[in-house]
């Protein structure tokens, strides 16, 4: 049986609405941890290779300045995947997911105070390059207590039971495929007490605010996948385009 880190009950919600948030997934101490990794990696930001940061502000302003992004934090920081909240956010999507779940890609995206850009409304599944059938979920993973003014995630329920929505380019800004058509009236806000993550579907409808408060939002984003088919070979198939492809990323 897989660890139990969630009531069944919020799995149920998770899998009938697309996204959960939990409040107290990890303690202080542990995100402390977590933050301070990240902190050193992103003070060293214009020093990191070009393949692992982005920039998802807009297009004409200073790299890094708007919305910095790193790509493959653990990788950089390999501590981050010996920490207990990667162990217990493993373990969460092992119970969501299923057997043959495992970690897939991480990132993590800061907004500092005043930032005015939200993450605009998309699915993740919008981004997915290999045609192999499979299940994600996304932990998000906040560096401090985040509300509406400071960057929470935000979701549309049940959007993931529609496919894949048609998506746009957004004019001005780096990179981003927005959802065409969201009905903003029913989106649910998800704000989170340090120790809390929300997590959503492969296909859910997801935004997060622009941070117009006085503090620097950072979250970690952890991803785990599951292939549809759980036989040896369609795993095995899954991890080895994966590692490919992730070596491939990281010699360019």
């Amino acid at each position: 049986m897989p660890h139990t880190v969630v009531a069944e009950r919020e799995r149920d919600a998770l899998l009938g609405q697309g996204f959960l948030a939990v409040p107290s997934l990890f303690t202080a101490a542990e995100v402390a941890e977590v933050a301070a990794e990240l902190d050193r990696l992103f003070e060293s930001f214009p020093a990191l290779p070009a393949t692992s940061v982005l920039d998802l502000g807009a297009t004409d302003g200073d790299f890094g300045a708007d919305v910095p992004e790193i790509l493959y934090p653990s990788v950089l920081s390999p501590a981050l995947r010996r920490s207990a909240v990667f162990r217990r956010s493993r373990a969460l999507a092992r119970q969501v997911l299923g057997p043959g779940t495992w970690f897939r890609f991480d990132h993590s995206i800061r907004k500092p105070p005043g930032c005015g850009f939200e993450t605009v409304w998309h699915q993740d599944r919008v981004h997915k390059r290999s045609g192999l059938a499979e299940r994600r979920l996304n932990v998000w993973v906040p560096m401090g207590g985040v509300g509406a003014r400071d960057g929470c995630m935000r979701y549309v329920p049940r959007s993931h039971l529609g496919g894949v929505l048609a998506h746009e380019e957004v004019p001005g800004r780096r990179g981003a495929l927005r959802t065409v058509g969201v009905d903003e009236s029913a989106a649910v806000d998800c704000p989170l007490p340090v120790g809390g993550a929300a997590m959503h579907l492969f296909e859910t409808v997801h935004s997060a605010h622009p941070n117009l408060g006085e503090g620097t939002r950072t979250a970690w984003i952890l991803q785990f996948t599951r292939p549809r088919a759980v036989v040896p070979a369609a795993s095995l198939a899954h991890q080895g385009i994966h590692r490919w492809r992730t070596r491939s990323w990281r010699s360019r």
